[in-house]
């Protein structure tokens, strides 16, 4: 029982210790961009400031990678004091109103079970608010929303450690008990012997060496061993977050240089790719029937620009995730929709699409569009794996609390050497690969709260299988 209450209070302490250092990370990144939206601001003193922030590059850079490398950050934006965006880091949401979110501090006024319970609801947002002034008066207001989903992965891990020292200090604590019941029964053993030879007329009776000071004095050792043991939990608990603060701080310059890079990519790459698809379709067209070669030059210059294309957006949709939007879903809708996507662009080569899903399987709750697209890409590398042809088979099953999504293909499979890394980003097998599929597709999952694995055999195919958790086990 000591040890089941010790967990619980743990457990609590710690939720609101996972908590409170989000918000701190939160509110350092809110100051950091409300110092560099001040710079922007002076620098052109004489322009409109919503103009001059939403048109400085340097700042949607760091907006950008303050997102990407924040292990609780959903999106970062600016709006002004009526609420409308003037900033985001989804771009298509400027100009819009800003959605009505629960403050962080609301979360942390709850009681622990509240609290738990909260932080293991899908889809839930919370916002960090830093207001913002120019010239003394209200100008508007920075805004971080913080994910539960992305909460409660940092707060499982900490689950795990505290089960784990739990199932591990319950014989220690089973030791300790029988020891210490032992050694505080002993005047009661030796009262009850005294009275058996009362009742057996031995009427001489020993004294007792035992004092009511003693068990006052065991008792109070054990309250302040408890009490030191709770102090230097935490003392550590407090230490690992002023440790990940400090961290956060010396990589700020870091992070800004990387928010520079990737607004570079998103200006100077893509429009630049933009024009020359423009270009080689215009020269098509001016072209009076080019010979064979000519044609064939061209597709493969629009080809290749169409490919590079397609690595900035992956890029950037992996370094800015989106918020969930979160709808039941039918999975057998869900998989004849990423067949009806790519059986056109396959079957000319020789792959033919099988889905296996009977009616009747439970729903899942879940974003459809970026489970299509997770799926789409598991299929793309499936056909790409075959090419002499073969069957690509999409399957579901439900499995005690999960739903299970498979891919599978007749493909020349995957080394063991290559299953462990392929989900890292740009880690690629093929000549003509980005290395961003993937890393979509497992990030995909994990904001679904659920898991990927791999299943490969060389000259006989790989199975891809996404499990994720049923609507009533969330």
């Amino acid at each position: 029982t000591l040890v089941a209450v010790t967990t619980a209070v743990h457990l609590a302490q710690l939720t609101r210790v996972v908590v409170e250092e989000a918000g701190r990370q939160a509110q350092l990144v809110a100051r950091q961009i409300f110092a560099q939206s001040s710079r922007v601001i002076l620098r052109g003193s004489n322009g409109d400031p919503e103009e001059l922030l939403r048109r400085d590059g340097e700042l949607r850079g760091f907006l950008d990678a303050s997102v990407g490398y924040s292990p609780h950050l959903l999106y970062v934006m600016i709006a002004d004091r009526n609420g409308q965006i003037i900033v985001h880091t989804e771009r298509p949401r400027e100009g819009t109103t800003a959605a009505v979110r629960p403050s962080l501090d609301d979360l942390l006024q709850e009681n622990a079970v509240a609290r738990f319970l909260t932080l293991y609801h899908i889809g839930q947002t919370y916002e960090v608010v830093l207001p913002m002034n120019l010239n003394g008066a209200p100008f508007g207001s920075i805004r971080l929303g913080l994910s539960t989903t992305l909460l409660r992965r940092e707060l499982n891990a900490a689950l795990r450690q505290t089960v784990t020292l739990a199932a591990l200090a319950l014989p220690l604590a089973w030791i300790v008990a029988w020891a210490l019941a032992r050694l505080m029964l002993k005047p009661l053993r030796t009262l009850t012997r005294e009275v058996g030879r009362l009742a057996r007329g031995e009427f001489e009776i020993a004294p007792s060496t035992a004092t009511h000071d003693e068990f006052q004095e065991l008792s109070s050792e054990l309250q302040r061993l408890g009490q030191q043991l709770e102090a230097d939990r935490l003392a550590m608990v407090s230490e690992r977050a002023h440790v990940t603060v400090q961290s956060l701080v010396s990589y700020s310059q870091r992070l800004a240089a990387l928010g520079r890079l990737t607004s570079g990519v998103a200006h100077e790459v893509k429009n630049p790719l933009n024009s020359m698809m423009i270009h080689v379709e215009l020269i098509k067209e001016r072209l009076e029937a080019p010979n064979a070669e000519v044609r064939q030059s061209l597709e493969v210059i629009g080809g290749e620009i169409r490919r590079l294309d397609r690595v900035v957006q992956g890029f950037l949709g992996f370094m800015r995730p989106h918020e969930l939007q979160i709808k039941p879903i039918e999975v057998a809708a869900l998989l004849h929709s990423v067949v009806a996507l790519v059986e056109a662009e396959w079957q000319s080569q020789g792959i033919r699409f099988v889905v296996n899903a009977l009616p009747g399987l439970p729903t899942i709750e879940g974003d459809e569009e970026l489970l299509r697209q997770a799926l789409l890409n598991l299929v793309q590398n499936a056909c790409q794996a075959m090419p002499a042809g073969g069957v690509v088979s999409l399957g579901a099953r439900a499995e005690s609390r999960l739903l299970c999504l498979e891919v599978t293909d007749e493909g020349v499979g995957i080394s063991p050497e290559d299953v462990e890394r392929m989900f890292t980003l740009y880690y690629t097998t093929r000549p003509d690969g980005t290395g961003i599929g993937l890393s979509i597709v497992y990030r995909i999952v994990q904001m679904h709260d659920g898991t990927i694995d791999v299943r490969s055999e060389m000259g006989k195919g790989t199975t891809m299988t996404v499990r994720l958790p049923l609507r009533s086990a969330r």
